[in-house]
């Protein structure tokens, strides 16, 4: 709301010792009403942050004390950022700061840029509120703790961690992929030591039925080959 100052009315008596008529007192009061109803920032919300900002504009060319221009341009700075005027309202923050250095406004700008990603920003300015204004610690440590986790995932995400081998890979290190698959070759081996044999190599029949001796066949020829064999060796 803007401050308007209204002239302050004392009720003095005339020099002929009657009291003066009211009615330009009243007329005066009734003017200043009208101003307090007709300015306030507030009345203008519903008309969104461009009329904030115009009516802010005016204020700005009749406000005096470097306070008060400071505070105007921090509420504008404000109605900028509500605009999506992000380059503006950062500008309006710094002019707020150049104007009159006020812890609020300096914390207000630590906020400002934790809201749009510039965590180092946030984070060196919540150092300086703690240092110039420590009546705000609370809020500046708030804004510290916050702005210094955003600013270290940004830099992980940005700056991913890597493995360095510094050193010569060792040989005869063994590791946990090397103990589970000797524990599987041992398996294996062990099975198929206790497996039983494949059919039909236990037995020395043939599919015929008959004995089977190496170079002989069998049935009849075995016999037959057999007293050849007798005879031969006899002579």
């Amino acid at each position: 709301m803007v401050e308007s100052r209204c002239p302050v009315f004392e009720e003095t008596p005339s020099n002929d010792g009657e009291k003066p008529s009211t009615t330009g007192a009243l007329v005066a009061l009734l003017f200043c009403a009208a101003l307090v109803i007709i300015v306030p920032l507030e009345t203008l919300g519903a008309a969104g942050p461009e009329a904030q900002i115009e009516a802010i504009n005016l204020q700005l060319q009749t406000a005096v004390s470097p306070k008060d221009q400071a505070k105007l341009y921090c509420y504008r700075a404000r109605n900028h950022e509500i605009a999506g005027n992000i380059a503006q309202a950062k500008e309006d923050y710094f002019k707020a700061l150049n104007t009159s250095y006020e812890g609020w406004i300096l914390n207000e700008l630590g906020y400002f840029m934790h809201r749009h990603g510039e965590y180092e920003k946030a984070y060196n300015i919540s150092l300086k509120v703690l240092e110039d204004f420590p009546y705000l610690k609370k809020e500046a440590e708030s804004l510290n703790i916050e702005s210094r986790k955003m600013w270290d995932e940004a830099l992980t995400k940005a700056n991913p961690p890597t493995i360095i081998m510094d050193a010569e890979p060792d040989p005869h290190r063994v590791t946990r992929h090397d103990l589970i698959r000797q524990s599987k070759q041992t398996g294996a081996a062990a099975s198929s030591a206790t497996a039983p044999a494949p059919r039909g190599t236990q037995s020395t029949r043939s599919s015929s039925g008959g004995s089977h001796i190496s170079g002989f066949g069998t049935g009849s020829a075995l016999r037959r080959n057999y007293i050849e064999s007798r005879k031969n060796n006899g002579k």
